[in-house]
């Protein structure tokens, strides 16, 4: 049978068991507060809740959006580094006897009947040792021609290709056309690269040979092993060559 004393006891000891559990919780929450506190200040771009429309003003958003915006302007810089800038009129290259491109177009004018307007059609790159000899093959609506000479000398040779010389291996020293004696001036070989159209056999190396007759008549050779290219034709001063840049 339960009496008054033993009944007390009971209450008592039920309620600073519950006093226990109530303090418990308290020191819990308490704990998780603070490492709540301590991890926002480890993850600066965790962002808090904002209690209205406006952006957070705390020192822990500022920090936040000072690192967004530094690194959206890195991104900006590096996508200006690598799109490339589009080129001026007054950035583009002179356009000259080393710096055609297929396309371009070629104006002679000598007061000869080669007189004309000529498209780049393609165009060979002779090297010598440190010498260029650089054959451009033009035409227009009727005409073939090549415009033939080196970008530091100031005179080139504008001549015709011929396909009927009947030449094979190494050409002698002399050669007649109708009634011009041609006499060799000078030989040498060279490498070859090719750009666009060449009516050339295919090869890396040829032997290339100069022929003049009188003061401006010439006779340009071109020996790929045993096939022979030709053209004949004249010397004229390089002023009267001008380039145009093609559409």
């Amino acid at each position: 049978m339960l009496t008054v004393a033993s009944l007390l006891a009971a209450l008592t000891i039920a309620g600073a068991f519950w006093i226990g559990v109530l303090a418990a919780r308290r020191l819990r929450d308490w704990g998780e507060g603070t490492r709540a506190l301590e991890d926002s200040e480890a993850r600066p771009l965790a962002l808090g809740a904002a209690s209205n429309n406006a952006p957070p003003d705390d020192p822990a958003s500022k920090r936040v959006r000072a690192v967004l915006a530094e690194r959206i302007h890195a991104q900006q810089q590096r996508v200006q580094a690598v799109v490339p800038r589009r080129l001026d009129a007054a950035d583009a290259p002179e356009l000259g006897l080393a710096t055609l491109r297929v396309g371009d177009v070629v104006l002679v004018e000598g007061d000869r009947a080669d007189d004309g307007d000529y498209v780049v059609e393609g165009i060979v790159h002779f090297r010598e040792g440190s010498a260029a000899t650089i054959v451009v093959i033009m035409g227009d609506t009727l005409r073939k021609r090549w415009l033939v000479g080196n970008p530091e000398v100031d005179r080139w040779h504008v001549v015709t290709p011929i396909s009927d010389h009947g030449l094979l291996g190494e050409p002698p020293r002399h050669i007649v056309r109708g009634t011009t004696r041609y006499t060799l001036d000078r030989r040498g070989q060279a490498s070859a690269a090719f750009i666009g159209q060449s009516p050339r056999p295919d090869g890396q190396r040829a032997a290339t040979y100069l022929f003049r007759a009188g003061a401006d008549d010439v006779l340009w050779v071109e020996r790929w092993g045993d096939q022979i290219v030709m053209a004949e034709g004249h010397t004229l001063a390089s002023h009267h060559v001008s380039f145009l840049p093609g559409s």
